[in-house]
């Protein structure tokens, strides 16, 4: 399964790039998918940070409840493939001066 995940992780931004550079239309949403994450993710951990703070549990397991949230899994792995892949795009975008 370890081996699944590395590999995932490795070919899956070559195929996000290949799409993106295929079709303008895939990079958009590309796009539009990791800003839609991040601020959910983002939410999330405001969320929980709040609540803690707000029930001064701070410095004790709570506030690792966010990492059990599916929606905080969902959208951090979908950014962890999101960067790769916007590092692999910067090798095909050609800049004249």
């Amino acid at each position: 399964m370890l081996f699944l995940l590395i590999a995932g992780f490795i070919v899956v931004p070559f195929i996000m790039t290949a799409l993106a550079i295929w079709n303008k239309l895939v990079r958009y949403v590309l796009h539009l998918v990791a800003l839609l994450s991040f601020y959910t993710a983002g939410s999330i951990i405001t969320t929980v940070v709040y609540m803690n703070r707000t029930h001064e549990t701070v410095f004790t397991t709570n506030v690792h409840d966010v990492l059990l949230n599916p929606w905080f899994l969902m959208t951090g792995a979908y950014l962890g493939l999101y960067i790769p892949y916007r590092l692999l795009a910067g090798f095909w975008v050609h800049r004249h001066p």
